[in-house]
């Protein structure tokens, strides 16, 4: 029985113009491979389809009129990478020898069809293997490059160690141990940093690392090059460094401040986190009489972050953010406490009286008008507001925060030329207040309701994913007659939502909501998978991952079943917190998506480079706009970053079938939107039956 074999794809540029003899050798050619045939029959022809279509090789039938090996060389030696080979074929074979002179891997006479094929066969032989090396190395670098990436921009320290000496740290672990610099860290040994006491308990932690037990996170204090104390947990796993065992060691700070590094510092202002302000205003409280008044409570936010952002990069918005910290430290009183309290904001605690409070405020305002960051690339300003309120032994935090954010906000939209904000009754406008009520109302009087929109694969894989929509029933007084309610979408509220601090109470009961729905499934649990679309509100919610990790942890459901969509308009405000979120779930399995891609600028390249998210989902609402040039030039580079990545591609926002004749092309294989299939109540999609 004769062995059967899967044939090889091979792609052939044939520059001839003797039609009888391309069609026999093309025959000859598919007895062994899957052939991919373009032609071409004068040099321009040739260099557009090598260029465009990027052959296994090339084939030159020799004849007047068609272009010599000169003339080719340049293109197939210098222009495509790697060079691509060719085969010439001369009706005369005395010079045969003359054209691997001039640079072809092989010449044959015209007579000698079986030979020109057959070497066809060696080459892509030797392509196949070329290609699977490369494929190895990419990947392997890729990998490598990812790693470094990702090594070297975590907040938290990170240590190579092998017999007590360095091998390599991270930039946060030099910053937070102050070590100037990674040659001066050679000279230093992992007990540099272990005061006496500490000594036994991390030489114990060692031990155990070393011996391959599993170990516990362990609390330390340790100590920085000037004697400065640095507690932090410590997480030890033994490792493989040059051949030779080592330890790999991980720092989390154990202060009060979030998650900007092992110090509990923000890396690009070197200012602590919110939780650190909120620890020393409640420490404060309880020490202080009844009724005090502590301070100052201000919130300073840069309104045109956002746009630098969206203009200039990621990078040029956080040079903009340092810039406003330095200048607001140089000009406050040292006792100032500062932090970073949102991308996009600070929030400082003032001592001083009422009017002197308002009067720094005002003058640092107009101080940071004048400030141009350098490197932005452009002349701008940082337009910052402040809102300000007073802090008691009373106060809330919650309610300082809540304040100094709808101050600002307000003032903003406002058209006021007044900058800074005092945070009282009567700080938000009627209309306002009366959409505020309504909001209120919606909760109090639980108006909220899920739905789940189905994922759809175009080849039914039989997966069930659902997309949750968060839907708001009218009052019971709109319902007549005892009709069933016609619920509307919670986007037309949110915005206000966000401005007054309610969107992060809506991500948290459509959260619960979906968490009960997928218990009471009444199929395979562990196949659901959910994707939860979270607000700017949320992302800076620094409690919400730890949040978010209990409730799963509770209820049995595994992080690997949701997704969470991190929205492009939404990540320019919650980035930080965004970061802080995936470092917690993604190494226990969650995955996230890049939500609303219409584009595909600085930004977005940015984002999916820092994000690195699993699934990508493109806005088709944006799409529809585009050009048929400018949409294939934008697929292309989705679908380029997606191969390269094995990142899953949706097209969001269907709104009807017709809007397939834009998918089909580009194979997009998961679609979403009311056109396709509508949100329902409960997830009872057949995901097995074909969509068309």
């Amino acid at each position: 029985m004769a062995e059967e074999t899967v044939k090889e794809s091979c792609s052939i540029l044939m520059i001839s113009n003797d039609m009888e003899w391309m069609l026999a050798f093309s025959k000859g050619v598919q007895r062994f491979f899957l052939l991919n045939e373009r032609r071409a029959d004068t040099l321009e022809q040739a260099e557009s389809r090598m260029l465009e279509s990027r052959p296994d090789i090339v084939v030159l039938a020799v004849q007047e009129g068609l272009p010599s090996m000169d003339k080719l060389r340049p293109i197939v030696r210098e222009k495509i990478h790697p060079p691509v080979p060719v085969i010439v074929i001369d009706s005369k074979p005395e010079g045969l020898d003359q054209w691997i002179k001039q640079g072809a891997e092989y010449a044959c006479a015209r007579r000698d069809l079986l030979s020109a094929v057959k070497h066809v066969q060696q080459l892509m032989r030797v392509a196949h293997f070329d290609r699977t090396l490369h494929g190895v190395e990419k990947d392997a670098k890729a990998i490598s490059d990812r790693y470094e990436r990702i090594y070297h921009d975590l907040p938290d320290p990170v240590a190579y160690v092998q017999d007590g000496l360095f091998v390599d740290a991270n930039p946060a672990f030099l910053h937070t141990f102050g070590v100037k610099d990674r040659a001066a860290l050679d000279e230093l040994t992992l007990m540099s940093f272990v005061p006496h006491k500490s000594e036994r308990g991390i030489k114990a932690l060692l031990k155990k690392a070393t011996e391959k037990e599993v170990v516990p996170s362990e609390r330390f204090e340790l100590q920085a090059i000037n004697g400065g104390k640095v507690d932090v947990n410590i997480s030890v796993s033994s490792i493989t460094i040059h051949d030779e065992p080592g330890l790999q060691m991980y720092f989390r700070s154990t202060e009060a401040g979030g998650s900007g590094g092992g110090t509990g510092l923000d890396p690009t202002t070197s200012l602590a986190g919110p939780r650190v302000i909120a620890a020393s205003i409640k420490q404060t409280q309880e020490r202080s009489e009844p009724k005090a008044v502590l301070g100052y409570w201000v919130y300073a936010w840069i309104e045109n972050y956002r746009e630098v952002w969206q203009k200039d990069g990621y990078k040029a918005a956080e040079i903009m953010i340092k810039t406003v910290a330095d200048t607001t430290r140089r000009f406050l009183p040292p006792s100032t406490e500062i932090v970073r309290f949102t991308d996009d904001g600070l929030a400082l605690w003032l001592t001083g009286k009422k009017e002197e409070s308002i009067k720094r405020v005002n003058g640092l305002i107009a101080h940071l008008d004048e400030v141009v960051p350098e490197n932005i690339g452009r002349l701008v300003h940082p337009k910052v507001f402040a809102g300000i309120s007073e802090i008691t032994s009373e106060s809330g935090y919650e309610d300082l925060v809540s304040k100094g954010f709808r101050a600002v906000r307000s003032l903003a939209m406002s058209q006021s030329s007044d900058r800074v904000a005092e945070p009282m009754s009567g700080d938000i406008s009627r209309k306002d207040e009366r959409r505020v009520n309504e909001i209120q109302a919606i909760l109090d009087d639980d108006r909220l309701r899920v739905q789940y929109q189905p994922i759809s694969a175009l080849e039914a894989d039989g997966v069930p994913r659902y997309a949750e929509r968060l839907l708001v029933l009218p009052p019971a007084s709109d319902i007549e007659g005892g009709e069933a309610p016609q619920m509307m979408e919670l986007d037309q509220l949110m915005q206000v939502a966000e401005r007054f601090g309610f969107a992060r109470q809506f991500d948290r009961y459509k959260i619960t909501a979906m968490i009960q729905d997928i218990l009471s499934y009444e199929g395979d649990q562990r196949a659901l998978q959910c994707f939860i679309n979270l607000s700017t509100d949320t992302m800076l919610d620094d409690t919400f991952p730890e949040w978010i990790d209990s409730q799963l942890r509770a209820t049995g459901i595994s992080p690997s079943q949701i997704t969470f969509e991190l929205r492009l308009d939404n990540l320019a405000n919650g980035f930080t917190g965004a970061v802080h979120l995936i470092e917690k779930m993604r190494p226990q399995g969650s995955r996230f998506a890049l939500a609303g891609v219409g584009r595909m600028d600085a930004t977005v390249r940015e984002m999916l480079e820092r994000v690195k998210p699993e699934v990508i989902k493109l806005d088709m609402r944006e799409i529809d706009t585009f050009e048929d040039r400018e949409e294939e030039e934008f697929m292309r580079e989705v679908k380029k970053y997606a191969g390269e990545h094995h990142t899953m591609l949706i097209a969001d926002n269907m709104e009807s079938p017709a809007q397939l004749s834009r998918v089909w092309p580009h194979d997009i294989q998961y679609i979403q939107g009311d056109g396709i299939v509508p949100a329902m109540d409960k997830f009872t999609f057949d995901f097995n039956e074909p969509l068309f």
